[in-house]
């Protein structure tokens, strides 16, 4: 099959990727996301590989982190970090040179989407400081067109109650996005690892019986071993719930959604695989769900504050350019 074969699997898969969670971001509050992973999972033959099994699971749990960083960096941004370090390089293209330059650019683009400032449900103002102590008194002061402030005074120690309240917030919405930029970072580990049992096989066919070179011969080994953790895990969440999870009855068809475009762009990516070999595939399947997921993110769920617009578009286009440039070292 020709390379542009290749590119269409590789579209298709971005596509699906980056729109898998948009009936789930609409839908309403997926909680912790256990038993969304779990229904959309279970949406979902060749000769069996237990060892393919291995990538299905390292892909379930770097993707136990999924809804909560979109919960709290939003939809694009998630998807754009962890996207960064699912780059891998698993073997030499036609043109090392302009594939390491084009990764480079990946990783720039990375690191710059790391300084936008999204919108986040979770980072709400915290509620009005209140002192109980009958010897504090509140008043109004300053109260003009361009300054209103509301100060706490005790004896001769004044607090201004709205800079206590913004440093809190702007600290605990700090603390939150490393979190949840950290918590990408081990999600781009998980799913860049998710194909290296399959490689594995494929490179060393006389220790496994039945392998194949075809990639599309290890989905079903690889869909169970995402299966079986997703739902040990889901089992381990119920009963430290107490057999109360959360779920909401308004996600399962979206989570079921979110299940088939998964599916078909798993399916796509192992087909591109196929046609471009992983040093191709991943920094496109990487990068350009995210992309297209800030699509979603800035237009719809309206996500990213106006002023950070700018960065956003600057790391999107050295990131095109970058996933551009792996794109051609295959051939060049």
């Amino acid at each position: 099959m020709s390379t542009l074969t290749g590119l269409i699997a590789c579209a298709v898969s971005s596509i699906c990727f980056g729109s898998m969670y948009v009936g789930v971001r609409i839908a309403g509050n997926p909680g912790d996301g256990i038993v969304v992973q779990w229904i959309y999972i279970a949406t979902g033959a060749p000769p069996f590989q237990p060892l393919a099994m291995l990538g299905g699971l390292l892909w379930a749990i770097g993707n136990l982190t999924a809804i909560p960083i979109i919960n709290t960096i939003g939809l694009g941004m998630g998807i754009l970090i962890w996207g960064t370090v699912n780059c891998v390089n698993a073997s030499l293209p036609s043109s090392p040179i302009l594939n390491y330059i084009g990764l480079i650019l990946v990783i720039i683009g990375g690191i710059l989407f790391a300084f936008v400032r999204p919108k986040s449900s979770s980072e709400r103002r915290d509620s009005f400081i209140q002192q109980p102590s009958t010897n504090i008194r509140r008043e109004q002061i300053n109260n003009t067109e361009e300054n209103e402030s509301l100060v706490l005074q005790r004896g001769e120690d004044n607090v201004n109650i709205e800079n206590v309240e913004n440093i809190r917030t702007n600290s605990d919405g700090l603390k939150k996005r490393i979190i949840a930029i950290l918590a990408s970072i081990f999600a781009g580990i998980g799913y860049g690892s998710t194909f290296t049992p399959v490689v594995y096989i494929q490179d060393n066919p006389q220790y496994f019986k039945y392998s194949s070179k075809n990639a599309i011969d290890y989905v079903f080994s690889h869909f169970t071993g995402i299966y079986l953790t997703s739902t040990v895990v889901l089992l381990i969440y119920i009963a430290y719930k107490q057999n109360k999870p959360y779920m909401d009855n308004s996600l399962v068809f979206p989570s079921l959604l979110a299940g088939v475009l998964w599916a078909v762009a798993m399916l796509a990516w192992f087909l591109a695989n196929d046609i471009l070999s992983q040093a191709i595939t991943f920094p496109i399947n990487a990068m350009l769900p995210g992309l297209i997921a800030s699509l979603w993110s800035v237009f719809y769920f309206k996500e990213v504050e106006m002023e950070d617009l700018k960065l956003l578009i600057t790391a999107c286009c050295v990131t095109i350019f970058g996933v551009t440039l792996v794109g051609l070292s295959k051939t060049i």
